[in-house]
């Protein structure tokens, strides 16, 4: 059994040069599997020394648009590199988001089918969605591993994702403010990627702009702080915890101290592109 993850993305809705929007693929067993679209994801993937049409299974957390600024690249770009079959899970409301970027590129696909671009791979795409509950839900995805989802703490609709081979286990939580749904879903994980959006250095925390120091105060609702991460991951006895979504002007030490206080399992800070094999 094998087991890889790909940090495309670790940034946030920031435009970033060093992080793009949030993305990662967990390959498990051979089989690419990509968690969330942002921005850049593309050529991220490419960078990755992935191929576009390898990866016929896509999770989406939620919708907010820096999960999902990529998706479209990632659609077109997959299918016309030859890809024949294409998976997409998420949240209520995911195929309503795919049937639109058909919509808003049907002259495009229109030119390329005339081409003789068949269309497998781009219309064809099975779309699940998952209904709003606030129990756990298994997923039946066709591959040979056990998807479970959770309702998030958020305020759109959102799921965190346990994957498990029977060897290895790995959640990635989405967005989320500390809720006793994920301590439960990652329970005894090898590895639990959580968002880490909540650092004391990051550009909102420190800003003098009296709109902004909302947005803060509001961000503390639906985000997770390193010591809420780690609070997460130490309850939930994880081995491995990974840290993304990271706002602009993070510093890494602060990060690591505040949570090695709590967790005392690995703890990894990532940047875009690393590949971690726990």
């Amino acid at each position: 059994m094998s087991l890889s993850i790909t940090m495309l993305g670790t940034g946030s809705p920031r435009p970033s040069l060093e992080r793009s929007g949030p993305s990662q693929i967990v390959s498990i067993n051979g089989e690419p599997i990509l968690i969330d679209a942002g921005e850049g994801v593309v050529n991220r993937i490419l960078q990755s020394n992935y191929k576009l049409n390898q990866i016929e299974n896509i999770f989406f957390t939620h919708l907010h648009g820096d999960h999902i600024y990529g998706y479209a690249h990632f659609l077109i770009a997959g299918w016309g590199s030859g890809r024949k079959h294409l998976t997409v899970i998420g949240p209520e409301g995911t195929k309503k988001m795919h049937e639109l970027v058909l919509q808003m590129y049907h002259e495009d696909i229109a030119y390329r089918t005339s081409l003789g671009f068949p269309t497998e791979g781009l219309l064809n795409a099975n779309i699940i969605e998952i209904r709003d509950t606030s129990s756990i839900v298994s997923i039946d995805t066709g591959l040979d591993i056990n998807v479970q989802a959770s309702k998030m703490a958020h305020n759109v609709l959102t799921f965190a994702y346990r994957f498990d081979d029977g060897t290895h286990t790995i959640v990635i939580s989405g967005d989320t403010a500390p809720t006793k749904q994920l301590v439960t879903l990652s329970q005894d994980a090898d590895v639990l990627i959580h968002d880490c959006c909540l650092t004391t250095t990051s550009m909102y925390s420190y800003t003098t702009r009296s709109e902004m120091k909302e947005v803060w105060k509001n961000l503390q609702k639906e985000h997770s702080s390193p010591t809420q991460a780690a609070q997460t991951a130490h309850q939930a006895n994880v081995k491995n915890l990974i840290l993304t979504h990271f706002l602009p002007q993070i510093d890494v030490d602060e990060i690591r101290t505040e949570v090695e206080k709590i967790f005392s399992g690995n703890t990894i800070i990532p940047n875009d592109l690393d590949i971690i094999t726990p």
